[in-house]
């Protein structure tokens, strides 16, 4: 295991976005470790869940043969959001939940998250999907919402998901056309 950073001759056309598999899950745990200092990183049995709930739809960004970034996103219904550190099982929604998406610190600045962003509205758009939802942490309200995403009005079982994130939490949902 290791996160090798780009050089800077490296371009983004040897950037490849492709389906998570086993053998991809000591980089991915590495970069949710480097990314999220606020709160405590999932377990992999967690983190697995939602790649196993939705296989196609869990991807990894894959620069010189080293996973750079990583999205975990699954089926789950609009206006609600799991719980931080619960596992999940598959279900049936006409929206997407984006779960996770993390880019390695060496990796950062190179557009790969809106490059990883796209491929997930356009695989979700293909599929006909209403929209995707997202709890963003860390300050990172203002970057989702330059990408679309609006906030939502809280149900009481989002509120109750809320409460297992970090205080500046905040359920966003892109609506899709």
């Amino acid at each position: 295991m290791g996160i090798i950073a780009a050089k800077p001759r490296d371009s983004l056309n040897h950037m490849s976005i492709r389906p998570i598999i086993a053998s991809d899950w000591p980089a991915i745990m590495a970069i949710q470790a480097q990314c999220y200092i606020e709160l405590i990183p999932e377990s992999l049995e967690v983190m697995q869940s939602k790649w196993q709930a939705s296989p196609t739809t869990c991807l990894v960004v894959e620069q010189a043969q080293h996973v750079v970034a990583y999205a975990l996103v699954h089926p789950w219904a609009k206006g609600n959001a799991p719980s931080l550190d619960t596992e999940i099982a598959h279900n049936e929604s006409n929206s997407w939940y984006l779960h996770d998406m993390a880019i390695s610190p060496a990796a950062q600045g190179m557009g790969l998250g809106k490059q990883l962003l796209e491929h997930v509205i356009n695989q979700a758009t293909q599929l006909s999907k209403n929209g995707i939802g997202l709890v963003a942490v860390q300050g990172a309200k203002g970057y989702w919402q330059q990408q679309g995403f609006l906030p939502e009005a809280p149900s009481e079982s989002l509120n109750t998901a809320l409460n297992t994130y970090p205080p500046d939490a905040c359920y966003l949902y892109l609506t899709l056309d």
